[in-house]
């Protein structure tokens, strides 16, 4: 049972105590009501909750297992650090705990306590926490779990320091799931050093306690360079990174990637024994081998059993302070994986050393993660699969911002699962806010809350700009249409509005527009909010990294309320002559978004800048569109705007009409038009008869194209068609092209990656 708290939810705490409501629960409810009540603005939330009265609200992330209250609160002095504690704690534990030391002789002091006895029972990395009035004590069974009630014992006193009152209180704590953390595992630009020194402290914070480094475009951790050791350069910025990760209670795994072009001989088996025992050399204690995204030779499962086992028995095994092997398969989703029985997940279950885990997606790459698909697949490889959930990872939609909550966990996971890691985004410091949720679900499944996660992770990323970064990160949630088909709640306030008002729009034919069961005023207002909270980022966050990283992506999310702003006046304008001032509005907002998108973030992969394009941008296209055709009808001069081609995926595989169509320039003497296919970062099989491509929408043709794939399209049998209609297609390209399309025209099927498919346009 759980005492009653004294602070001012004490009526609530009642209420649901006798409902017998969860405390930690309860908890993320009172610490969702802290987070911008109605009026605050966001210079108001700029200065921290105080108060001279010890019923001030506590709330502690990751919530804790269990928590007790007790009656009665204690002045605060600061603390007062034993002899006991400065010897027998870690290095990394004295350094949290000095910025709390008291100047009187009335602060409390503070005691760590391993017990002697294993009849008191603390799970792993676990640990109690009493706050007493005579002292402070910590028991844990092992440094980590010292160092995680430390961690929290921080977060108590940090409010303790705002109010000047300590809470008594009694906590026993522990993680849900083992191992769990983040894997850099994206393709495109690998993380900075200083972005990992960052991370790697932000985890110890967290209490997430796994780093797997591999990222996809690491040469020395991929082909080509696999078989090469890191040079000195580069290997000493790891073993800088590898202390820094014990400092912070991180396993550090690294990761090496050889299917591409592995020779399943001796000498590729040595060369990884070689490089494993590099890293070894270096400082790292914990390995993982990934064969994920590859075909041909190094994609056999009884290959890959063969030299996992090797690497288990030739050297995980001959060390004694070596964490247990992880490999990532190269069927590593159910929608991947051959179902037949002794096929590729059978095999590893039944020949790979129980002693190594194996990696899982989910139900397919990119799905959220369910107790029916971890049994699916447990059942297949004879062990609990580690997780490998690619949220928030954004490296197929590079053009986005992925900031929304983490929800989509199935919180009977510990039960099914050995480790759980993320991967993120290329940016990682935009990846903060989900990466504290991740920590959040995964050391107490039960009590995690998404919503209230999320926001408690703005208010720690980012609370000198919290309020105004919410409105820009509920805008930028949704990936847009893909292959892998998985899209998130954004907007959620106008969204059903704004779905409404696209549905209506063609029959918006004459003002004043009658919209009597849409609130415009409250739209607008939402609209409004978007410029001054992209001022209030811009001129107040601390953080100059993640201000780098999002920048471009602030300046459109600012013309887009311009536009939608404009657009929402022009609703509700009582007739074409007052309405046409704010068309005008939305085009030179509509202008600088495109512009906007042109100019930045112009990887080859999905360049350019989307915010709030899931509703609010579909909205505004459509909407600009629709009243230019009809101000030219009512005789307005409607000035040309800057215009985009466009385009629609064309396929005969369903997963893959999904696909979005990117827009580009290619820079020249003259400028030109290209739409191009997101590429596909893993392993695609056409079956005879399987094509994709794309239509052109827009009133221009095709004038030239850039189709690479891997191997070849000379060598993977793979032909190039076109088409005036998409019923007639030729193999040569004429003036009046308008599709096309890569089709499998042999009577086998084909595996390769596809690169990079850009078509030019006049």
């Amino acid at each position: 049972m759980h005492s009653k708290p004294t602070f001012k939810y004490r009526r609530i705490y009642t209420a649901f105590s006798l409902a017998g409501f969860p405390i930690s629960i309860l908890i993320r409810l009172m610490a969702l009501t802290l987070f911008f009540l109605p009026g605050q603005s966001s210079a108001q939330l700029k200065t921290p909750l105080a108060s001279t009265h010890p019923q001030a609200p506590l709330s502690i992330y990751p919530v804790p297992q269990h928590i007790q209250f007790k009656q009665d609160s204690l002045p605060f002095y600061g603390i007062r650090l034993t002899a006991g504690l400065k010897m027998t704690g870690e290095d990394n534990i004295v350094p949290l705990l000095t910025p709390f030391t008291g100047k009187t002789g009335k602060s409390i002091a503070i005691h760590l306590i391993k017990p002697a006895s294993k009849a008191v029972e603390i799970p792993k990395e676990g640990y109690t926490l009493k706050i007493t009035a005579r002292q402070i004590q910590i028991r844990y069974q092992d440094p980590r779990g010292a160092f995680y009630g430390v961690q929290t014992l921080t977060q108590i006193l940090n409010h303790a320091k705002r109010t000047g009152f300590l809470p008594l209180l009694d906590i026993m704590d522990y993680p849900d799931i083992p191992r769990r953390g983040i894997v850099e595992g994206f393709y495109g630009t690998p993380w900075t050093f200083q972005d990992r020194v960052d991370q790697l402290r932000f985890y110890g914070k967290w209490k997430i306690n796994t780093y797997i480094y591999g990222p996809k475009d690491d040469i020395y951790h991929s082909s080509p360079n696999w078989r090469l050791p890191y040079p000195k350069d580069q290997a000493a910025r790891l073993k800088e990174l590898i202390h820094i990760a014990r400092q912070n209670e991180v396993d550090f795994y690294w990761a090496i990637h050889p299917g591409k072009d592995i020779q399943w001989n001796q000498a590729d088996s040595l060369a990884i024994i070689h490089k494993l025992q590099s890293l070894y050399d270096l400082g790292v204690r914990h390995f993982a081998v990934f064969f994920d995204d590859i075909a041909g030779e190094g994609a056999k499962a009884q290959k890959q059993a063969g030299l996992l086992n090797y690497i288990q028995n030739s050297f995980i095994s001959q060390h004694s302070d070596i964490g247990p092997l992880i490999m990532c398969p190269t069927e590593y989703n159910k929608l991947w994986a051959d179902p037949k029985p002794n096929t590729y997940l059978d095999i590893l279950g039944q020949q790979l050393d129980k002693r190594i885990e194996i990696m899982w997606t989910g139900n397919s790459v990119i799905h959220d993660i369910t107790k029916e698909g971890e049994d699916w697949v447990n059942n297949r490889i004879g062990r609990k699969a580690f997780v490998w959930w690619n949220f928030p990872v954004n490296d197929y939609v590079r053009n986005h911002l992925l900031l929304g909550p983490v929800y989509g966990l199935d919180k009977d996971l510990p039960k099914n699962v050995s480790g759980f890691v993320a991967n993120p985004m290329d940016k990682a410091a935009a990846s903060k806010v989900a990466i504290f949720s991740v920590a959040d679900f995964c050391w107490n499944t039960k009590a995690y809350l998404p919503d209230a996660s999320w926001q408690k992770g703005i208010q720690q990323v980012l609370p000198e700009v919290a309020h105004s970064y919410k409105i820009f990160a509920q805008n930028n949630t949704d990936p847009g249409p893909s292959y892998h088909q998985y899209r998130r709640i954004e907007s959620p306030a106008i969204q059903s509005v704004l779905d409404t008002l696209l549905a209506r729009t063609d029959q918006f034919t004459e003002f004043p527009i009658k919209l009597t069961d849409i609130d415009l005023s409250a739209l607008n207002a939402v609209c409004q909010s978007f410029s001054p909270a992209v001022q209030d980022i811009l001129m107040h966050i601390k953080d100059t990294a993640l201000l780098r990283e999002i920048k471009p992506w602030l300046w459109h999310f600012a013309s887009l309320g311009k536009a939608a702003t404009a657009l929402t006046q022009l609703l509700s304008a009582p007739d074409s002559k007052k309405a046409f001032p704010y068309f005008l509005q939305l085009q030179k907002a509509r202008n600088q978004l495109i512009a906007i998108d042109r100019q930045y973030n112009r990887n080859p992969y999905q360049p350019g800048i989307v915010t709030g394009g899931r509703h609010i941008q579909p909205w505004i296209e459509k909407s600009y569109y629709h009243f230019a055709e009809l101000f030219k009808k009512q005789g307005w001069a409607v000035p040309d705007a800057v215009d985009q081609a466009s385009g629609r995926v064309i396929t005969s595989i369903p997963e893959f009409k999904q696909l979005s169509v990117q827009k580009d320039v290619a820079a020249g003497n003259k400028p030109v038009q290209v739409l191009k296919l997101s590429p596909i970062l893993e392993v695609l099989r056409f079956n005879p008869g399987d094509y994709m491509g794309i239509a052109v929408k827009s009133n221009t043709s095709v004038t030239n194209q850039v189709i690479t794939t891997q191997p070849s399209l000379e060598k993977s049998g793979l032909q190039i068609a076109y088409s005036k209609d998409g019923i007639s297609w030729q193999a040569d390209r004429d003036a009046d092209t308008k599709q096309i399309r890569l089709i499998n025209a042999t009577g086998q099927p084909i595996s390769f990656k596809l690169e990079r498919f850009d078509i030019l346009l006049q």
